[in-house]
């Protein structure tokens, strides 16, 4: 998992120094003038420039002074309520157990071999509860109203003292406790179905004639091996992403369940900095690869990756400081591949005066390497080799560095700033599944309020249509950028179409033998990617709302992260009840 970023942002730093607040407000600020004029332009058409002036401002004004002000808590829970058992008795709840025969029959096709379990199983269960839940609100959303429109109860309840804010947020909610009461089944069944898969023990096998080290039996498609401590306790290596604790119990020795797999780490992140060749100030190197927030260091120099860390504090660590690193290698020569690249760490005050002794190990590529120092170290104090505290001596206040270099020649390492963190104490891996699941009802939340909306004014199958554009571009929305951008090879839709029959591939250039009709087609192409840009600019992107890697991967989710992912659900939530209120009440008018 490699984080970008803007996820390292706490919630006030997107809210007003990203930009967050202000996207916001421009979106609906832009929405709310394009809606006035296509309400403006409908009611011209129909009654004329003046009196169609008259009825769109009469919509807005009664929205502020009217239905807003009077709107009943009591009408919109019976409306839930009504919401509630109308889908119960759609019956919504196969889509329960389409889910139950599908973690029944799961394990048969997840690879128990796979180097990281964990990161294989939490993955396939949340994105499959992500999608149920998606296509569960895709249709109890689109085709209610719709019905009730065909079958004119629509226009025996907006006679009635029933407003259309009211008709909008019981529906929205009346769905949302169909798909809450779904999530709460699949989320339990979910975390079950990992637990019961990955939870196991070993039996040890072997212990070397010492008593220190040992080998387990198998289990699992896998063994470890472990080494202990004088007092008879240690740990085993990490197999699969994860170790075991292994303790001697009534003179003999034990393996437990174990760790590392579902939990949920802590990691504070630090600011990342280069040094050159010369050892002075420097940038990180690119290797060829695209991306520039990923930098490389050259090995046998004094190039060096330097993070910064502030504001620690005493209390996160108790004896040790624990640290992990995600680092990468670039080899520049064939010959030994297998031997891991050489890396050499140390930690020193910002000063610079107060360093500790460098640690030398090999990197492991694509794991998470997890190390840690006694907070009682040795190391060097103004020139001096001396006896250190770690957050009397190198973190004072607590800021220090951890400098990072590249031992081996003709080789690189390559990192970005969240490959490398300090891990705090960890937190419950239950409470972190929970704000996984948390987040899927966010997105759900979000589709059903597209979709009710878009039933207001569509009928059932178009509103569908509409609502799964919304959940395409709110997924592959990258897809347009990257197009519009011209990083994808190919051009636009017509063009195409154009180079389909002609057996022309993506990466030459279109050839029609005229210049004109060639500028044509790009153009139209400019036109479409533009106006789906725009479009997809305005919807929710369904797809940074996703956190099942921050699950798989043992990282704690982010509050903050979490509360702007609940921002952006309420946002469109009071986008789409706005809009719906106008065609609601259009059709209220027309009755």
């Amino acid at each position: 998992m490699r984080l970008t970023p803007d996820q390292f942002w706490n919630y006030q730093e997107w809210l007003f120094n990203h930009w967050g607040l202000l996207w916001g407000l421009g979106i609906a600020l832009i929405l709310s003038i394009v809606g006035f004029l296509i309400g403006f332009l409908v009611a011209t058409l129909k009654h004329g420039p003046s009196e169609g002036f008259l009825q769109v401002s009469k919509v807005i004004g009664e929205l502020f002074t009217i239905d807003i002000p009077k709107m009943s808590f009591r009408r919109v829970f019976a409306i839930a309520k009504l919401s509630f058992k109308e889908a119960i008795r759609n019956k919504v709840l196969i889509v329960v157990l389409v889910f139950v025969i599908g973690i029944m029959f799961a394990g048969w096709f997840l690879d128990r071999n796979a180097a990281n379990p964990a990161q294989l199983y939490i993955p396939t269960v949340l994105t499959a509860t992500s999608y149920l839940m998606f296509l569960m609100a895709l249709f109890l959303s689109t085709f209610s109203i719709p019905r009730d429109i065909s079958n004119r109860v629509m226009y025996t309840i907006v006679t009635k003292p029933v407003r259309p804010t009211e008709i909008f947020l019981g529906r929205v909610l009346g769905f949302a406790g169909v798909g809450t009461l779904c999530l709460l089944v699949f989320g339990v069944m979910s975390y079950m179905f990992v637990v019961r898969g990955l939870r196991h023990s070993h039996e040890v096998a072997a212990v070397q004639a010492n008593g220190l080290a040992g080998e387990t039996k198998k289990e699992h498609n896998h063994t470890h091996t472990f080494t202990l401590d004088e007092t008879g306790e240690g740990t085993t290596e990490t197999v699969k992403g994860h170790r075991h604790i292994v303790r001697k119990v009534d003179g003999k020795l034990v393996v437990l369940d174990q760790v590392d797999d579902l939990t949920a780490r802590n990691p504070i992140y630090g600011m990342l900095r280069f040094t050159g060749r010369d050892g002075e100030e420097g940038i990180g190197l690119n290797v060829g690869y695209m991306s520039e927030y990923h930098k490389y260091i050259e090995g046998d120099s004094l190039m060096s990756a330097v993070w910064r860390f502030d504001g620690i504090r005493p209390s996160s660590f108790s004896e040790t400081l624990n640290f992990d690193f995600t680092l990468s290698a670039f080899r520049t020569y064939k010959g030994d591949i297998v031997t891991p690249v050489g890396v050499e760490v140390k930690f020193r005050s910002i000063d610079g005066k107060v360093e500790s002794d460098r640690i030398q190990f090999k990197v492991k590529e694509f794991l998470i390497d997890q190390k840690s120092i006694p907070l009682k170290l040795k190391g060097i104090k103004d020139l001096q080799p001396a006896d250190l505290d770690f957050f009397t001596d190198i973190a004072k206040d607590g800021s220090f560095e951890i400098v990072v270099r590249c031992l081996d020649r003709g080789q690189y390492l390559g990192m970005a700033a969240a490959d490398c963190y300090l891990r705090a104490k960890e937190s419950s891996f239950e409470w972190n599944f929970t704000k996984g699941i948390i987040s899927i009802w966010l997105r759900m939340f979000i589709v059903i309020c597209f979709g009710v909306m878009f039933s207001t004014f569509l009928s059932g199958p178009v509103a569908v249509i509409a609502t799964v554009s919304v959940i395409v571009l709110g997924m592959f929305g990258w897809f347009v950028d990257d197009l519009v951008s011209g990083k994808l090879a190919g051009g636009g839709p017509v063009e195409a179409l154009v180079r389909l029959p002609l057996q022309s591939g993506s990466g030459t250039e279109l050839d029609l033998g005229n210049e004109v009709i060639e500028n044509v087609i790009r153009g139209i192409d400019k036109g479409i990617l533009y106006s789906v840009a725009a479009l997809k600019y305005s919807l929710p992107d369904l797809y940074s709302l996703e956190t099942s890697e921050f699950i798989a991967h043992g990282v704690n989710l982010f509050e903050g992260l979490l509360a702007r992912h609940l921002t952006i659900a309420i946002g469109y939530f009071l986008m789409t009840s706005i809009i719906a209120y106008f065609f609601l009440k259009t059709r209220e008018m027309a009755g």
